[in-house]
């Protein structure tokens, strides 16, 4: 496997789009919420039955999973063509305002209370609509 690097916003390297990257069962995003993973690869526009997506592979062997995002900072970070795969990083939840979305940090960064508390805002208020 190749050397796993550590997530950072400057990194720089031609990610791959290998098919047998996605030939696995899909995870949710919040399983993966405030703990380090092994990000492995990214597929663009995929089609779903909600429309276009974007697929982020992690884990290895038989813990290789994915998930479907439409978060423009996870995609900003996992689709740009300079970025390094696999690379470890923690996906956190950030808050603006009323809004939630998700964020890369470093893996070495800690879990913080307030990390925790927008974690928890996030599952309470994912399925309310703005109307």
């Amino acid at each position: 496997m190749n050397e796993i690097v550590d997530f950072e916003d400057d990194a720089v390297a031609v990610s791959p789009n290998g098919d047998d990257l996605f030939d696995c069962e899909y995870s949710s995003v919040d399983a993966l919420i405030n703990e380090p993973i092994v990000f492995t690869g990214v597929k663009t526009d995929v089609q779903t039955e909600n429309g276009m997506r974007t697929l982020i592979a992690f884990g290895d062997g038989v813990a290789r999973s994915a998930f479907f995002t439409e978060s423009k900072r996870l995609k900003d970070v996992a689709c740009n063509p300079d970025r390094k795969y696999p690379f470890r990083a923690i996906i956190k939840v950030v808050r603006f305002g009323n809004n939630t979305g998700f964020k890369f940090f470093s893996p070495n960064s800690p879990i913080t209370q307030q990390d925790k508390d927008n974690f928890e805002y996030y599952k309470r208020n994912k399925y309310k609509r703005n109307r």
